[in-house]
């Protein structure tokens, strides 16, 4: 059973949530619910839930504040926002699982589901401190990623990143400083989040960041920082060079 704490200032949210978690997600006890910050608190210490549903904007503070208040969180988070999709990308860039409201049932069930499938428990404060500056930039450019593995999480800085390699099912990074960095997400997942962010799908196997382009031969080859190569296949070739004709 997981036990879970509903935060929200407004309760018809908390109803439309616990009337889905009843009829969908019968393993989920709701144990309590607060709408504010400062009840919020007080509902954690007292249940210890394993999950909470948070709502980013309360009336005597925003969920941020809350989990500043915790030296260590033991919980796992579903934030609740009506964001727009430009801030959507900081939690998505922060690997935190979001709702976004009005809330669906199927985004519910599936938001429940990834909580129930992982071992991970609670988040660390640096995970949170990665989202509060992605959402803080005033440029659509994020500026870090978080990529979880079996051991927890890495920060990649993004401008630190020279390409991104498919491996199987799995995603190389490849680093500044001859580091390398594995993800068990397939290079199609950071494709779609990295796309605006300056880098550019070269192959069916590989992303590289343009920043990092340092030359390009009619062979294909596309040379890279650190003296790292990718190629660019047939059916990209034509828009890489397109892309950086423009430049």
């Amino acid at each position: 059973m997981i036990r879970a704490v509903i935060i929200d200032d407004e309760k018809l949210a908390r109803d439309v949530i616990f009337n889905y978690l009843k009829e969908y997600c019968p393993d989920v006890e709701v144990v309590a619910q607060a709408a504010t910050v400062q009840t919020a608190y007080e509902a954690i210490i007292k249940t210890a839930p394993d999950l909470i549903f948070l709502d980013i904007e309360m009336p005597d503070g925003k969920g941020f504040d809350l989990l500043k208040m915790f030296d260590k969180i033991n919980f796992r988070i579903i934030f609740v926002t009506a964001y727009s999709e430009y801030a959507i990308k900081a939690f998505r860039f922060s690997a935190l699982d979001y709702l976004l409201k009005p809330v669906k049932i199927d985004e519910l069930i599936e938001a429940v589901a990834k909580i129930r499938d992982t071992e991970q428990h609670g988040i660390s404060s640096e995970i949170v401190k990665t989202l509060l500056n992605n959402l803080r930039s005033s440029s659509p450019r994020q500026s870090t990623l978080i990529i979880p593995n079996i051991k927890g999480f890495d920060v990649l800085k993004l401008n630190e990143i020279i390409m991104c390699q498919a491996d199987g099912y799995c995603t190389n990074f490849y680093l500044t400083n001859d580091r390398k960095v594995v993800s068990s997400k397939n290079l199609k997942h950071f494709t779609g989040l990295l796309e605006d962010q300056n880098f550019l799908r070269v192959h069916h196997s590989y992303l590289v960041n343009l920043d990092h382009v340092t030359g390009y031969s009619r062979q294909g080859e596309i040379l890279l920082s650190e003296n790292l190569k990718a190629y660019a296949g047939d059916s990209y070739k034509g828009n890489f060079i397109k892309k950086f004709s423009g430049r």
